[in-house]
């Protein structure tokens, strides 16, 4: 990755990255949040990960760029909530399908 005038970062010039971020504040800044069944997107035999940051492995589904039921890694993961069942990376809300360790 390459710093340039326009601010490349994770793939996105500054400002697709501010419109991204300014997305993120707008969930989290929410007076409620999504309740799970609202949420297009699951993360089945999820575990929380760790790369250069925090994201989520597991098997997608309603995904908008990976094939139902095929492997992914999330972007960064900016909020996790188990027991409520979603979560919120930079780029999108999870719901939470089963955990890949059913004891975490």
């Amino acid at each position: 990755m390459r710093a340039t005038q326009s601010g490349i970062f994770l793939g996105d010039d500054r400002r697709a990255l501010l419109a991204r971020l300014q997305s993120l504040v707008t969930d989290l800044s929410a007076p409620d949040f999504p309740h799970p069944s609202s949420i297009p997107v699951i993360i089945d035999k999820w575990e929380v990960s760790g790369r250069e940051v925090p994201c989520l492995l597991g098997n997608s589904f309603g995904h908008p760029n990976i094939v139902d039921g095929h492997a992914s890694i999330s972007s960064e993961l900016f909020y996790f909530d188990p027991e409520g069942g979603i979560a919120r990376t930079i780029s999108r809300w999870y719901r939470l399908g089963t955990p890949s360790n059913p004891q975490i």
